[in-house]
């Protein structure tokens, strides 16, 4: 999930590591390895400015559904009983407290609820306090306004979907989360893609291919500028439309790193 990036207009070396944005601890395995990387760069730049996100005003933001249609309107109600009683079984949760959220929230919070929660905070929280307490600059390659448009362009008709197709077969759900953490645990980039790709059929161009191109490009003017460290989720590295391939049509040299075992700081506080 760690790779290399040169090139002849660039300062020196900066990397590009792939994430998942998740509290599991099985992600944690390199975190050691990738922050020492992380001291080699003057930069560091996530997804988002998780600082940014912080401050933004909720009552600002499209995070809620439209006034005046609960949750409990988009579905039938023999439908509805069914997902609360399926959700409630499966991963604790209780849509009636989510009324007001649109559907794709809920499947987050889920996918959530499947995986690990043994972390204090998500892999990529972690890695941006780190990169903060080093001192380093600070970056987003996204704007947190830009990734909620993208969550704006998919309709509710396509979120109810999701979610019911979702819960039409829980089980088979939470294996596909387990397949895409074993697949981040070995390092399979490309196998990682094209799982992702697979299930998110006709959204491909909204969630994959078009933030692909933003991300490579701001990547890239990034790196031209200073050393620095990218972390982004690992389902836009792979593929003939994923970041390592539009960066390397832009002149760049990106290469795998090998990653050795090294005690994360987390752990070393933690044995302290």
């Amino acid at each position: 999930m760690l790779w290399s990036v040169d090139g002849e207009n660039l300062s020196g070396t900066s990397f590009l590591f792939g994430t998942m944005h998740v509290r599991d601890s099985r992600m944690f395995d390199s975190v050691g390895f990738v922050c020492e990387k992380i001291k080699d760069c003057e930069a560091y730049a996530a997804e988002f400015n998780l600082d940014e996100a912080a401050i933004e005003n909720p009552a600002r933001l499209n995070l809620q559904l439209p006034e005046g249609r609960p949750f409990q309107q988009l579905i039938p109600p023999k439908k509805y009983r069914k997902v609360r009683s399926i959700l409630l079984k499966s991963a604790g949760i209780d849509i009636d407290f989510f009324q007001k959220a649109p559907p794709f929230f809920i499947v987050n919070l889920i996918a959530e609820r499947i995986l690990l929660t043994d972390m204090p905070v998500s892999l990529d929280e972690f890695l941006w306090n780190f990169a903060k307490q080093q001192g380093k600059s600070m970056h987003g390659v996204e704007t947190f306004r830009e990734q909620l448009e993208v969550l704006e362009k998919i309709t509710l008709t396509d979120q109810v979907k999701m979610l019911q197709e979702m819960c039409q077969n829980i089980g088979r759900y939470r294996k596909h989360l387990l397949h895409m953490a074993d697949l981040y645990q070995k390092n399979e980039v490309q196998r990682l893609f094209k799982t992702v790709k697979k299930n998110s059929k006709g959204l491909r161009k909204i969630l994959l291919y078009r933030r692909n191109e933003l991300m490579a490009e701001r990547i890239a003017g990034l790196a031209r500028q200073q050393t620095v460290f990218v972390a982004v989720g690992a389902a836009h590295l792979g593929g003939e439309k994923g970041v390592i391939k539009l960066l390397k049509m832009r002149g760049l040299k990106v290469k795998p790193v090998q990653v050795s075992a090294i005690s994360s700081p987390m752990q070393t506080q933690s044995q302290a």
